[in-house]
């Protein structure tokens, strides 16, 4: 039976005209009509057929697009063998017909004519119904799930390597979070990525955190090909004949789309367009991990961690699981302590240097492989080649401008931490930054080139703030370039040890640079023949308490000068011959009372330091060092005494000697503020500061408000601010206004080379004065001490607070509380990050009232201590505003009683980053949330002392999975709640 578009297709067909009745005349009309038609029928036959080709090319096409994720029915493959039979029929009949045109003259029999006649009407409708059939059936269907072929990777074993343990459980924690979709595992080259990335490869099968897991080495020829076909051959999806990146990239998407997946590739060196390889944001369900060195990748991750080098404990457990106990031994002992320093505690060099002495028991063998590691004159050991040529690639892509201030690096001791301004000052002075004028625009460059080299894992940040250091084995690999690079050069440089013999006179002969920091130097040559000197480092030597008359004769190219924490005390003469000096240390050179007279011959010389010395007076001849652009000076703590030098007594700074430093860009002067001198002397001294146009950057301490105004009001480097900032004005500045309980030498940072932008203000008048909001208006941080008179911040206005990142406020007795939005106007503290409240005896309440919901938002400190009628820490809303609160310290507030206040609605997860907590001598403290849906995401520290009234913590493994330690009393803990304890019993840590 043909279908209904068939039946009306057959009545479109030129067919003979069907009279009433059905009669022979009737059947005999018909029968000619298909004879008399044939030809127009054919026609019509080979168009639709012509439809039903163009239906079977889209199903084709549709499943050579889908069948590596989809396959085709029973009923589609059916109905295309349909169509092909149908196209042979349909030629079969075309081929009668050319036969039967050629018998048109008469000689073709009827009943043939007829039959072909009527086999084209059906046919034709056949086709119609074929073609309309396709509409109303299922062509593909999908796959049935087959699970990806599983890359196990096979890392070594580092049960005995925790640190690199502990970041595999992080990388778990941070794929367990579904809104992290891209992270980033970076570190040095060797440090140990890759084992990481293993053993997380490993891990995640294990616990099936995933249902399908891809592995891709990019490596350097790294594509997005490479990926996509890693993809594909994970998933068993044939590839042959597909050549297109977009039609990959969509059969990828198309099968990861609604799958819960990990992709991690190894050895990234160049940004990844992940929706190229198919992988696309929409994927709720899909994560990636990236592993590179360079730092710079971090901006497209959702979170990242880096790979640090390992503690001495992991090195020395992972070389003796290598070598074994030999290393125990006394002969091998010292070599081995030696050689894991000589590591720098990066696994792969341990294992590297760790395989090449396996059952190696000569020590003569071991100390032959220590002095080739330590000599940077000679190419690296075999072992140490291929990471070597790692750190040179990295090397060698930098800019040639930057690739001398790397490699300068090496003449600081192994894990030396140097602090970033000091190298800049170095760098400049070696001409290694040309192309800025000022030194605040060397000081921008030079952050620049140092975050750039972080950010290659070429540098780690130090302890203190500001400090960077070179690892070791880097540094090693430096010293290699460096003598590869420049073998006309000569260079002395210690490594930061005890040296055994004083370095003879002959060594220095035609040295470069010279570096022998902290070697308890003791002795200099007389007369050393290095004409062609540019560096000589000498500080923290404290042995060295005298410089050879004519020591300094040949060194008329020295630019830098380092004699920072020695005992020398005297300059000698010779010294006018540093004729081309730019820089000159003195800073901490407590028994050097004066600066000699041949100072003035200094004319090239553009910073001197001469902090914490013995100097009582600066000499009249500073006057003379006309390219001087930064002068930091401080004096010995005096009440009153004049100073007297050669029986003749001298003033603290001359007149007119800052005034004719007209280059001066930067200024510290460091004073005690019980020194009755400086109070003498300081309207002039500020006059003459004042008067310095090219000022930009001012440390100073201004006893009185007076003086304070005079100076805003008539600095002409003050006055350029007013157009703008960033012009020609301040850059920075450390000011403090009054004495109240100031700080020995102003609390400066002994390495605060440059002043940041802080104001302490310390003046009990109750009028605010103008100048003060002059200034507070650019502070980014601001100290008020001892005002008797506010009793908010509001008071001051919130434009003037509105850049402040740090505030302390103490020993204010009026102040009730910091914000009050009965006077606020807009937002307060937009971008405050620390605020410290000490000693503030009538402080209530943190904010008063309603304030702006943006206001406190960028907190991430807060600490308070001695306010002994603050009730509640976190009352109202304020718990919503402090988003980015990471450390709270609460201290000897007698009458505190909660810390978030009770019966408040707020978001489950209101203190989101909140890391550390501390709470000290509170007696009455009994809640730290009542409030048991309240989250804890990132608490990790919680410290309780003295708190007797506090029983319950509102902590679990539930709502505070990162917690990892309380630490506390034993007695507090013995009276704490029973379901307290059992709680947390595993997380308490006595004191």
């Amino acid at each position: 039976m043909l279908g209904t578009a068939a039946a009306q297709a057959i009545g479109n067909l030129v067919t003979p005209a069907v009279q009433a009745g059905d009669g022979i005349i009737g059947c005999l009309g018909r029968k000619y009509g298909y004879v008399r038609n044939l030809s127009e029928n054919i026609v019509i036959l080979e168009r639709e057929e012509r439809y039903l080709l163009s239906k079977e090319a889209d199903v084709t096409t549709l499943l050579d697009r889908k069948e590596q994720i989809m396959e085709r029915t029973r009923e589609c493959t059916t109905w295309l063998d349909e169509v092909q039979e149908m196209k042979g029929k349909i030629q079969e009949l075309r081929n009668r017909y050319q036969n039967t045109s050629r018998c048109f003259c008469g000689l073709c029999p009827f009943p043939s004519l007829l039959k072909l006649g009527k086999t084209t009407v059906t046919k034709t409708a056949e086709v119609i119904d074929l073609k309309s059939r396709v509409e109303k059936i299922t062509i593909m269907v999908e796959r049935a799930p087959t699970s990806p072929i599983p890359i196990r990777k096979h890392p070594e074993k580092i049960g005995n390597v925790p640190s690199l343990d502990e970041h595999v459980e992080m990388l778990i924690k941070l794929l367990k979070d579904d809104k992290l979709k891209r992270i980033g595992v970076w570190g040095l080259p060797g440090v140990g990525k890759t084992t990481v990335m293993e053993k997380l490869n490993n891990k995640v099968h294990e616990i099936q955190l995933f249902d399908d897991i891809f592995w891709v080495t990019l490596s350097k020829g790294g594509s997005v090909r490479k990926i996509q076909l890693a993809i594909l051959e994970q998933l068993k999806v044939e590839v042959k004949g597909i050549h297109d990146s977009d039609q990959m990239a969509d059969i990828i998407s198309e099968i990861l789309v609604n799958k819960k997946y990990l992709l991690l590739l190894d050895e990234v060196f160049s940004e990844i367009n992940l929706k190229e390889v198919g992988i696309h944001d929409d994927h709720e369900h899909g994560a990636v991990i990236f592993a590179y060195r360079d730092r710079d990748f971090c901006c497209l991750m959702d979170d990242h961690i880096k790979i640090e080098r390992l503690s001495n404990d992991d090195a020395k457990n992972l070389f003796r699981k290598i070598v074994g106990n030999i290393i125990d031994r006394p002969t091998y002992k010292k070599i081995a302590e030696r050689l894991l320093k000589e590591c720098g505690g990066m696994p792969q060099v341990i294992k590297l240097i760790a395989y090449s002495l396996r059952n190696e028991d000569d020590p003569a063998v071991w100390r032959h492989l220590l002095s080739d590691m330590q000599s940077p004159g000679t190419e690296p050991v075999q072992e140490l080649q291929e990471v070597y040529k790692a750190f040179k690639l990295i090397y060698d892509k930098l800019p040639v401008d930057k690739k001398p201030c790397l490699l300068y690096w090496a003449f600081f001791p192994p894990d030396y931490e140097v602090y970033q301004e000091y190298l800049i000052e170095c760098w400049k002075a070696e001409q290694f930054i040309v192309e800025a004028r000022k030194l605040g625009d060397a000081r921008d460059k030079g952050h620049a080139i140092i975050r750039e080299f972080e950010k290659k894992s070429l540098l780690e940040r130090g302890r203190k703030a500001g400090h960077f250091k070179m690892p070791l084995f880097l540094r090693r690999m430096a010293l290699k370039i460096m003598y590869q690079e420049e073998k006309d050069s000569k260079f002395l440089v210690g490594d930061g040890e005890e040296i055994e013999e004083q370095p003879l006179e002959e060594e220095w002969e035609g040295v470069q640079r010279v570096s022998l920091i902290s070697q308890k130097l003791y002795n200099l040559p007389c007369r050393p023949a290095c004409t062609k000197i540019s560096t000589l480092l000498l500080q923290k030597n404290p042995s060295l308490t005298k410089i050879p008359e004519l020591f300094f004769e040949y060194m008329c190219d020295l630019r830098v000068l380092d004699l920072y924490d020695t005992r020398i005390i005297s300059l000698t003469s010779s010294i006018s011959s540093l004729i081309n000096l730019r820089v000159l240390y003195l800073n901490n050179c407590s028994e050097l009372v004066e600066l000699p007279p041949e100072l003035e011959k200094l004319k090239s010389l553009e910073i001197l330091d001469i902090r914490c010395t013995g100097i009582l007076t600066l000499p009249e001849q500073l006057a003379q060092l006309t390219s001087l652009k930064c002068l930091r000076v401080s004096f010995k703590q005096n009440f009153g005494c004049p100073n007297h030098i050669n029986g003749q007594q001298e003033e603290m700074i001359p007149s007119n000697v800052i005034a004719s430093l007209s280059s001066l860009q930067e200024l510290s002067i460091d004073v005690n503020f019980k020194n009755q001198i400086w109070n003498q002397i300081v309207d002039r001294v500020a006059e003459e500061v004042a008067s310095l146009e090219a000022l930009t950057s001012l440390c100073f301490y201004f006893p009185r408000l007076s003086c304070f105004e005079t100076f805003i009001e008539n600095c002409i480097s003050w006055k350029k601010n007013s157009m703008g900032w960033e012009g020609n004005g301040f850059r920075s500045f450390r000011i403090l206004v009054g004495n109240h309980k100031a700080d020995n030498f102003l609390g400066f940072d002994f390495f605060g080379y440059t002043a940041e932008r802080h104001l302490r203000f310390s003046v009990v008048e109750e009028d605010i004065p103008f100048a003060l909001l002059k200034i507070l208006n650019k502070a980014l941080s601001f100290e008020l001490i001892g005002r008797h008179h506010a009793k908010n911040l509001s008071v001051f206005g919130t434009d003037y607070l509105k850049e402040v990142e740090a505030c302390t406020i103490e020993e204010c007795n009026e102040i009730e509380s910091i914000i009050d939005g009965g006077i606020a106007t807009g937002v307060s503290f937009e971008f405050l990050q620390k605020l410290h409240l000490i000693n503030l005896p009538k402080l209530v309440s943190i904010c008063k009232g309603s304030i702006h919901p943006t206001s406190l938002t960028k907190l991430t400190t807060l600490t308070l201590k001695s306010c002994p009628k603050l009730k509640c820490l976190v009352p109202g809303d304020m718990v919503q505003l402090l988003c980015h609160l990471q450390d709270l310290q609460v201290e000897d507030c007698s009458a505190i009683k909660e810390i978030i206040e009770d019966g408040i609605i707020v978001q489950s997860e209101a203190l989101p980053r909140l890391k550390n907590m501390e709470l000290c001598n509170l007696p009455r403290l009994f809640s730290v949330c009542e409030d048991a849906s309240f989250e804890w995401p990132s608490l990790e520290i919680m410290k309780i002392k003295t708190c007797p009234e506090l029983r319950d913590l509102p902590f679990s493994v539930e709502n505070a999975p990162k917690l990892k330690v309380i630490e506390c009393t034993i007695n507090w803990w013995s009276r704490l709640n029973d379901s307290v304890k059992d709680r947390l019993k595993d997380l308490h840590s006595f004191t």
